[in-house]
């Protein structure tokens, strides 16, 4: 089976279009992060989910949410919630979505952590920076047992690298945002955006 395909930092309903004609499967949307540029209201969210297939299913990605952040997502419609940083007890209880939790190459040792997590569905590996565009070593990943739950390899992939990091990494799922923006580095490139779905399955 193909890889799966998410596209992040959705900010617009022309973003939600075009990520459905191209056939992804997963869409996330950042909220109660206003460091990142394409940090949106849980109002543009709902506008943006709207706008999308019924197939894509949907992400909230968040950077050490609060309780009450947590359970504001819970009833915004998202089909998960995608943690970086941390998660501390409070958050973790509320959560009544499946997280997806976020590691880059400085705190992947925490893995462990989570491995017996029965809320945590996946793991995202990133860069140091997250939302950077940057990637990094992939050997990283080289010694991370597979465990059933979702693979999902991000950190500055794009449509001219993603079939390389497929080959190397064989995800269950490859994630980017930065790699199908504008030139501009607002909202996403269409164009883009079906290069990267193309070459993530061509492997």
């Amino acid at each position: 089976m193909s890889v799966k395909v998410k596209i992040c930092g959705l900010t617009s309903v022309e973003d939600a279009k075009n990520v459905s004609e191209a056939g992804a499967e997963f869409a996330g949307m950042v909220v109660f992060f206003p460091k990142s540029k394409r940090n949106i209201s849980l109002e543009k969210a709902a506008e943006i989910m709207a706008a999308l297939s019924d197939n894509v299913k949907t992400c909230a990605v968040t950077v050490s949410p609060s309780k009450e952040q947590v359970r504001q997502i819970n009833d915004a419609g998202f089909d998960y919630i995608q943690i970086h940083g941390r998660i501390d007890d409070d958050a973790y209880s509320a959560a009544e979505l499946p997280i997806i939790k976020a590691f880059n190459v400085t705190d992947i040792a925490e893995l462990d952590r989570y491995k017996s997590s029965e809320k945590v569905c996946g793991y995202v590996f990133d860069a140091a920076e997250y939302g950077s565009g940057k990637s990094f070593d992939w050997s990283l990943l080289d010694s991370i047992k597979r465990d059933g739950r979702m693979f999902i390899l991000a950190g500055g992939l794009s449509p001219e690298n993603v079939s390389e990091a497929v080959r190397r990494v064989h995800p269950d799922c490859v994630d980017v945002s930065s790699g199908v923006e504008n030139d501009s580095g607002s909202g996403k490139n269409r164009q883009k955006i079906f290069s990267f779905v193309e070459n993530a399955r061509s492997v």
